[in-house]
């Protein structure tokens, strides 16, 4: 598999194929059909509550600028055998098109994530010197979902991942190829994401580097009617 590395951006870690097309097609019907399931529990009623998101100051820009406060419900979901799990879904998050859902705790964790996501993972993490082999870590799921507006595929303005979200950021980019871009002062590298791409942040990139997901104008890229067209997935660990 491909691996590159910034030496201008310590800690970013770039795998372009790490995920093969079969392996993302499994994973996207995983995430569509959750997605399907936290819209079922919004339009059924659950009472929203309002989240306070912090962001460093020079995030924060009539240019890109991400809301302090989001509106989400606490979703409870059921996964094989009975075992319930709860998620904090984000309906709209940061801007048209984008809806979150985080799971906290290896016991929230959809079903999905430990069966396709986590071994590969692990493995490279483990390669990358970021986890000890067999370590016992907590991990934490942000499901992100992203539909067509105003023409695009909405995007993620500029951000940097709070600390709960976990000492690393591993993005995995499973539906649609997107363009990513990340920034600290006036050094920028932009980065074309193809489907089965992960990328890591760890250390400097992680903590002091912003980023963002640009919306693509490209046409749908295969007949599915679903109103999603991007999925992305970002795990995270204590």
């Amino acid at each position: 598999m491909q691996r590159h590395t910034f030496a201008h951006v310590p800690g970013l870690v770039f795998r372009p194929d790490h995920f093969a097309p079969s392996a993302c097609a499994r994973i996207v019907a995983h995430a569509l059909h959750l997605y399907d399931r936290l819209e079922a529990a919004v339009a059924g009623g659950i009472a929203p509550e309002t989240a306070h998101i912090p962001q460093p100051a020079y995030v924060r820009s009539a240019a890109h600028n991400l809301q302090s406060e989001e509106r989400f419900v606490r979703v409870p979901l059921e996964e094989s055998g009975g075992r319930a799990i709860r998620g904090e879904y984000f309906p709209r998050y940061g801007e048209d098109g984008h809806a979150l859902a985080y799971f906290q705790r290896n016991a929230n964790l959809p079903d999905f994530v430990p069966a396709e996501l986590l071994p590969g993972v692990l493995e490279v993490l483990e390669g990358e010197g970021l986890a000890a082999p067999g370590a016992d870590l907590t991990w934490k799921l942000t499901a992100n979902f992203y539909r067509r507006t105003n023409g695009a595929v909405a995007g993620f303005p500029f951000h940097v991942d709070i600390p709960t979200n976990g000492v690393v950021t591993m993005i995995l980019n499973v539906q649609r190829a997107a363009r990513f871009e990340i920034a600290k002062g006036d050094v920028r590298e932009a980065l074309e994401m193809p489907v089965g791409a992960l990328l890591i942040l760890s250390g400097e990139s992680r903590y002091e580097w912003m980023h963002r997901v640009l919306p693509s104008a490209e046409p749908r890229a295969d007949s599915g009617a679903h109103a999603v067209e991007r999925v992305s997935l970002v795990l995270g660990y204590q």
